[in-house]
This record gives structure tokens, C-alpha cells and sequence, in this order.
């Protein structure tokens, strides 16, 4: 939930109440000096109502200043609290739910953090009203009732116009969700829009125009009505006014000699009022943002990672046994899907493996359970001998490198690039040296080549010192070159270093290299075979 503290609003509330009494005092010296009463013509008491302007205004100042430093208190801790919790969420949640949601989530917490503002000038409002309310009945009791009905009357029909725009509101933030969408897609898959003049087309006329023209429409609709409702408070006073120049004297509800007061009181009721009406829209806001925060907080809390500690790098293992481990798929509408069944095998320190099958055999599943990003449903996973009690015990051996990785924009790891002799011998391994030609960490992290990118990546991965190297297809997007260089020269090396090499691979030239090739179909192991020295497979 939200960290809104209920405390710190109340406390806020305390503070700005003699704020809201110093101002309705300055309302009832002007009242009384306007209506002509002789208690207030001393010239002397300029000063005291020069006192209070001021002793009001520092007052206002410091509240503002403590108002404001809570909402961006609000706003920045719940920013961190929505990181956290995505990264706790379990891989198969995100992939369920998408990082749309985390986008516009985020656009949700910067509406709420208006909220302490809002809800303080919500209460000072409706405060300086009751006392400005107050002050009409002790000067006519009837002309008060009258007033009353007449502002109750226009609140009214204020608030049933602007409650049918919630809905509205909420169907226009779900376009801005899919706009977002579609810029997702032109910016990851431009190429593919460029060259293909049919997708192109049809993103624009079929989706994103449409999109923005209806979301447009919608848009100037709501705004229309808030604007045409701020008019209605607007010229709702001007009637009250007329009422109280014209009608309330000639039925003989307010003495004339009141008229100046009554008409000033309101006058000064317009401020109240009207913030009152502003925040209607935000509170509109506040309901619909509230409603996606929550669904937010729903989805993204079905499956948390259990929280362990960091992941120290391990001194080595001897094997890794995998017994009837199982998973499956379950899809948006909770019915199961792909599954992987069955797996058993074992990866022994020092092996080259080789991961091979078609799309949709189960390569990348078992990828994701080996590395700990799903949870297998049944099976055992043991740890030289022993069931690990932990994805944990798992994922502190591995260092991957996946088909879709990722250059950080930061270094988030212990060690350090700037003197570190071994990142430099690395980067001249992976002919990189010169395309990064310092071991600056800018030098390190700018755009790459796909192929450049997964060389960084594994320079970085062999720097973490773990004993298991994932490589999801790897040496795809390598030139020929290198990608003989990284088979016959590489591979053995890491393997000569003591490294477990396992490799999602395609190349079958390169077949040779590896101790063992296991065969993925259907979710299950097809064939495990062991390579021997001349390249014969033998059946394990």
C-alpha cells in the first residue's frame, strides 16, 4: 500500500488550523470596519491587523514548506517501495503482466503526490466556509438558511456532474496505457517498420491514430466539463449575491444594514469555494490512479520472491542433479499451458554442454529454472549430493549471459573496471580493445553492436569469478570469425580455467567442442549424449 501516514496528515492538519482562524480574523476586522462599527474605527488597531497579515503569512509560509517536503517524502519513498517490489516479482509475473504497468504505475504515484496538499486545503477550505457560514447565521439566522441552501444547491450540482467523470477519466487512462504500447513498438521494432511499409501503415491508421484521436476527443470532453463546471460555482456565486442584494432584504430576511457584510463574507467565501471546485478534478484523479495503484499492488503481489540475502560468490561445486524437475506455464486466463516434464540429469564441474532444439521444445524453460528465474513445480534439485534448500544456492554459482542481454547503464557490482588488470586482459580475449579503449566505466556501458554487446556481457560475467558460464545463444549474433575463435579457442579455455560451460546453441559445426549434447523436444530431454575425442556421440 501507499505510505501515506495517516499521523503525519493529521498532524499537518493541526498545523494549518490556526492558520485558517487567522485568516477568518482578518476576514471579521475588514467586515467590521466596512459595516461601520465604532469599536473598530481605533486608529490604532492598523497595527493589530497589520500583525495579523503578517504573523499569517510567515505561518503559511512554514506550513507550506513542511507540507511540501511530506508530499515529495510521499511521493520518493513509494518510488523506491515500487522498485523493490519489482524486484521481487517472479520473472513468470512480469512476463504475465508486462512493464507497461510499472510505466504507468509510476505516472499514478507522481498523481497522489499532490495528496497531503490537497486533502490540508481540502480541510482549511471546508473550515473557513463553516466559519464564514457561522458568521452569516449569528448576523440573520433566516438569510443564513437561505444562503446555505443556495451554495448547497450549487455544490450539489457541481458534484453529481463531476462524479459521472470519473468514469470517463479512467477510460482515458487506459488509452494513454496502449499509447504507450505503440511507442514501445516503434522504438524496439523501428526496423522492422521500416522496412516493412505494411506494419508501418497499419500501427498508425489501424492503432495509434485512432488511438490518439479518440483519446484526444476524450480528453477535450473532460476538460470541457471541468471548465464548464468551474463556471457553474462561478456564476452560482453571482446569483447567491444577486439573492442577497435583491431578494433576501425585499422578503425581509436581512436587514439592509447588512447587506455590505453579507456580500463581503461571501466574497471572501469565492477563495474557499473555488479551491474546493479546482480539487474536484484531482480528487477524480486521486480515485482512479488509487484504483489502478491497487490493482498494481494485487497483481504484482500473487507471487514475491522470497527476500535472501546477496549472493556471494561461492568457492566452486562438484555437480548438479536435476530429478524429475517439471514446470508449467499458466497463461492469463489461468489455464496451463506449456510445460516441461520429467528433466532429469546432471551437470558436472568442469562439463561443456551444449543445449540444442527447435522452437518451443523447452531450451529456454529449463534455462530459466536452471538460473532460478522460475520455480519448478515438482522435482528435486541436488547440490553435490544434497537438496538445496535455495534457489539461492543455485544462482550464487551462475553468471549468465542471455539471448536478450543487457548492458547496465551503471556498474552495480563490487568490482571495478578503472586499474583492474583482468578486465583489460579480457577485453583484448574478446578483441575488444579496441572498441573500448580505456577502462573508464562510460567507455564500457555506450551503445554497442548486438554482437559487441554480448562480448561486454560476458566480459562481465567471467568477472563475477562463478564457476557455472550460461550462454543463451551466444555465439549467435558473432561474426563467423570470431564465432569459430569463441567455440575453438574460448571454450577450451574457460574449460581448462575450471569453468562449467552451458550453451543454448544452433551451431552444429562446433558440435566437437562440446563433453555433451542434450537435445530438448516437447518440453522433455529427447537425447543426452556424450561427445568423445573423435566427435562420436555416445548414448548417456
Amino acid at each position: 500500500m501507499l505510505k501515506i501516514s495517516l499521523k503525519n496528515i493529521f498532524f499537518l492538519l493541526l498545523f494549518a488550523l490556526p492558520n485558517t482562524i487567522l485568516s477568518f480574523g482578518i476576514l471579521f476586522i475588514i467586515n467590521k470596519v466596512i459595516s461601520g462599527d465604532k469599536n473598530y474605527e481605533e486608529p490604532y488597531l492598523i497595527w493589530g491587523f497589520l500583525t495579523v497579515v503578517v504573523f499569517t503569512y510567515l505561518l503559511n509560509i512554514v506550513f507550506q514548506k513542511k507540507l511540501n517536503q511530506y508530499s515529495f517524502h510521499i511521493l520518493y519513498e513509494n518510488e523506491k517501495d515500487i522498485f523493490k517490489k519489482i524486484l521481487k516479482t517472479k520473472l513468470v509475473t512480469l512476463e504475465k503482466y508486462g512493464t507497461k504497468r510499472f510505466y504507468t504505475v509510476i505516472e499514478d504515484l507522481r498523481v497522489f503526490a499532490v495528496l497531503p496538499l490537497i486533502v490540508t486545503h481540502t480541510v482549511n477550505s471546508l473550515l473557513m466556509l463553516l466559519l464564514c457560514m457561522v458568521y452569516m447565521f449569528v448576523i440573520s439566522i433566516y438569510a443564513g438558511l437561505s444562503v446555505l441552501f443556495m451554495v448547497a444547491l450549487v455544490a450539489g450540482i457541481y458534484f453529481v456532474v463531476m462524479n459521472t467523470m470519473n468514469q470517463k477519466v479512467a477510460v482515458l487512462r487506459k488509452f494513454n496505457e496502449n499509447y504507450y504500447s505503440y511507442v514501445d513498438d516503434v522504438i524496439k521494432g523501428f526496423k522492422n517498420l521500416k522496412i516493412n511499409s505494411l506494419l508501418s501503415n497499419n500501427l498508425l491508421s489501424k492503432h495509434l491514430i485512432p488511438n490518439r484521436d479518440e483519446a484526444r476527443e476524450l480528453d477535450y470532453k473532460i476538460n470541457y466539463v471541468f471548465l464548464s463546471i468551474n463556471l457553474i460555482s462561478q456564476y452560482g456565486l453571482y446569483i447567491v449575491i444577486g439573492a442577497i442584494l435583491f431578494i433576501l432584504p425585499g422578503l425581509n430576511l436581512l436587514p439592509k444594514e447588512d447587506i455590505i457584510s453579507y456580500v463581503v463574507i461571501l466574497l471572501f467565501m469565492t477563495g474557499p469555494i473555488n479551491s474546493l471546485v479546482n480539487m474536484q478534478s484531482s480528487y477524480s484523479r486521486f480515485a482512479v490512479a488509487n484504483k489502478r495503484i491497487k490493482m498494481f499492488l494485487n497483481d504484482f503481489s500473487e507471487e514475491h520472491e522470497i527476500e535472501e540475502k546477496f549472493h556471494a560468490v561461492t568457492t566452486g561445486f562438484e555437480n548438479l542433479v536435476f530429478k524429475n524437475i517439471s514446470f508449467q506455464y499458466t497463461n492469463s486466463q489461468k489455464e496451463d499451458s506449456f510445460a516441461l516434464r520429467n528433466i532429469n540429469m546432471t551437470i558436472n564441474k568442469g562439463e561443456v554442454i551444449f543445449i540444442i532444439g527447435g522452437n518451443g521444445s523447452g531450451k529456454s524453460t529449463f534455462i530459466n529454472i536452471l538460473t532460478g528465474l522460475y520455480d519448478r513445480k515438482d522435482g528435486e534439485i541436488l547440490l553435490d549430493g544434497k537438496p538445496i534448500k535455495s534457489k539461492n544456492e543455485i544462482m550464487k554459482q551462475i553468471a549468465p549471459v542471455f539471448t536478450d542481454n543487457y548492458v547496465f547503464s551503471n556498474n552495480y557490482d563490487d568490482y571495478e573496471l578503472k586499474n583492474n588488470e583482468k578486465y583489460k586482459s579480457l577485453l583484448k580475449l574478446m578483441q575488444m580493445e579496441k572498441v573500448v579503449k580505456d577502462d573508464n566505466e562510460e567507455s564500457a556501458r555506450r551503445s554497442f553492436s548486438k554482437g559487441q554487446s554480448k562480448r561486454m556481457s560476458l566480459i562481465f560475467a567471467l568477472l563475477e569469478e562463478r564457476p557455472i558460464i550460461v550462454l543463451d545463444e551466444w555465439a549467435a549474433d558473432q561474426d563467423p570469425h570470431f564465432r569459430k575463435f569463441f567455440y575453438e579457442v574460448l571454450i577450451p579455455k574457460f574449460k581448462k580455467e575450471g569453468k562449467t560451460i552451458i550453451a543454448v546453441t544452433h551451431d552444429d559445426a562446433y558440435f566437437n567442442q562440446a563433453d555433451r549434447i542434450i537435445k530438448f523436444d516437447y518440453g522433455q530431454i529427447a537425447t543426452d549424449v556424450k561427445i568423445n575425442s573423435d566427435f562420436n556421440a555416445i548414448m548417456v
